[in-house]
């Protein structure tokens, strides 16, 4: 399908591509537990991907109601989902293996992930409840659309590029919210002040939070598995695990990656020594999604 661009930009679409944008790094920082590198595309990498039109593209269409109407869609090459889905199952990148049904799930609950970001953030920019959903993963018949493109790299990441599709009703709806463009989202808000101390209304609200009992979690590693093979486990039966000996355990809190480490022995219980962590701010970030 050949869908052409305006020469113009809307800028109510460029709030929405940042939007997007942070959510990505939000999401994707939280899974690598590494910086990613998010950032819009120039107009030579999105020139090289609109070329590969004609290659297999993946669709995931999204609709927006409430204070927000109108539809948008992520588009990637098919080649472009593996490395995230490879991302997500924390598998080391391959861009030899078959893009399975395992991680075509992967990749869409990625793009979920992110999703619920981004309706909270254009929440902020619309003044009001803004509800997203998929509508479907078709490549859809809309005209006058507007496309940006997206670079996603970082250590664990071979460099990928997403479109970001705007329709027009999207757009406008958008131009007619009642919220200055300039209110950023909360997944790129920063949650803690530049300098040592937090601002005072920040501090307080950040104070009333502070005794929340959280549940913390070490999580060896994962498995997916059919459910027969849940039904033939028995005592002895061994399951392996995607992490090797040697690969740093996880500290979830509220089901949320905060850190690595070793696991050892505090006055004889299991403990974990943290090796890597989060930022305080992308650790607060984390527990809000």
């Amino acid at each position: 399908m050949s869908i052409q661009a305006p020469t113009a930009v809307d800028p109510k679409c460029i709030v929405l591509q940042n939007i997007w944008i942070d959510c990505f790094r939000s999401v994707l920082g939280q899974v690598a537990g590494l910086p990613v590198t998010v950032e819009a595309a120039t107009e030579a990498e999105s020139a090289e991907a609109g070329a590969e039109q004609d290659k297999p593209q993946v669709w995931l269409l999204f609709s927006a109601t409430k204070a927000l109407e109108g539809d948008m869609a992520i588009v990637t090459a098919e080649t472009g989902t593996l490395p995230l889905a490879q991302m997500l199952v924390s598998e080391p990148p391959d861009p030899a293996v078959a893009i399975d049904k395992d991680r075509w799930d992967a990749y869409e609950e990625l793009i979920r992930q992110v999703l619920g970001q981004v309706a909270t953030g254009l929440k902020c920019v619309a003044g009001g409840e803004v509800e997203v959903k998929q509508s479907g993963s078709e490549a859809p018949t809309w005209k006058e659309v507007t496309r940006l493109g997206i670079r996603i790299a970082g250590e664990k990441l071979p460099s990928t590029h997403v479109t970001l599709v705007v329709t027009p009703e999207l757009a406008k709806s958008l131009e007619a919210s009642s919220k200055p463009q300039e209110a950023p989202p909360p997944a790129s808000q920063e949650m803690l002040s530049s300098g040592p101390e937090l601002s005072a209304a920040r501090s307080t609200n950040l104070e009333l939070l502070l005794d929340a009992r959280l549940d913390a979690t070490i999580r060896f590693g994962q498995k997916r598995m059919l459910l027969r093979e849940v039904l033939d486990l028995h005592p002895g039966t061994a399951v392996a695990l995607d992490r090797q000996v040697e690969e740093p355990v996880e500290l979830l809190v509220g089901g949320r990656m905060v850190a690595r480490g070793e696991v050892v022995i505090v006055d004889g219980n299991y403990g974990l020594r943290i090796t890597e962590i989060l930022t305080p701010q992308q650790r607060i970030e984390s527990l809000r999604t």
